[in-house]
């Protein structure tokens, strides 16, 4: 399974665009505060039932991706779709048109030149289960995350209704890629921090996010 927790991670979350190097970051504190799942429904109760609810979930991306042989991050922007129980469409749009397609059944990564690349779940079976991932963790799936996850929580301080959750993963071969997991946000989720375990880190800024109760049929057909 470590082999495709890195093949899917490496292709949703890595870009390449500028040089830049990784700073250190101290363990956030929001790791000091373990929490239950009903604790962090109450403390994640701004985030609209809607969001939850959503048969998908769209918006847009800056990520930055921190390297610590790089001086500056290297930075990537565009949009996602997030189809629950479907999958995830990663559309790199800038510094090049690049997209990542992760379903349960398949891996499908289109480069700058237009060629695509697919890795089947029958080549992959853990395909399934990073998608599951990626699936809770933009919808904030608290009962799912935490079948994944040991869970952590608190309030955070920079605004009324503002918090932090903290996720550490369970499946060892998933510690050895990734070693924690920051979300924070208010009535969204609005930055993800992924800390991987060779110590580099990755930030996705997410805007514009929006909830569809029904899955459009020309997205549909993405996934299928």
């Amino acid at each position: 399974m470590k082999a495709v927790l890195k093949l899917a991670l490496a292709a949703v979350l890595t870009v390449f665009a500028q040089t830049g190097r990784a700073a250190d970051a101290a363990l956030p504190e929001v790791f000091q505060h373990p929490a239950t799942a009903q604790e962090l429904a109450t403390l994640l109760s701004a985030v609209g039932k809607t969001t939850r609810a959503a048969a998908a979930l769209r918006g847009n991306f800056i990520q930055r991706k921190y390297l610590h042989e790089l001086p500056q991050p290297l930075l990537s922007s565009g949009q996602f779709l997030v189809a629950r129980g479907a999958g995830v469409d990663w559309h790199t749009q800038k510094p090049f048109d690049a997209a990542v397609l992760l379903t349960p059944q398949a891996l499908i990564q289109r480069g700058a030149d237009g060629k695509q690349q697919r890795v089947d779940a029958s080549q992959q079976p853990g395909l399934a289960a990073v998608a599951q991932v990626f699936d809770a963790l933009f919808a904030l799936d608290i009962d799912k995350l935490g079948q994944s996850f040991t869970l952590f929580g608190q309030k955070d301080g920079k605004d009324a209704g503002a918090w932090l959750l903290g996720l550490t993963p369970r499946e060892p071969a998933f510690a050895k890629v990734i070693a924690r997991i920051v979300v924070s946000g208010a009535t969204e989720p609005k930055l993800i921090t992924l800390f991987e375990a060779s110590g580099d880190r990755t930030e996705i800024e997410l805007a514009g996010v929006s909830a569809q109760a029904a899955l459009a049929d020309a997205d549909r057909q993405r996934f299928q």
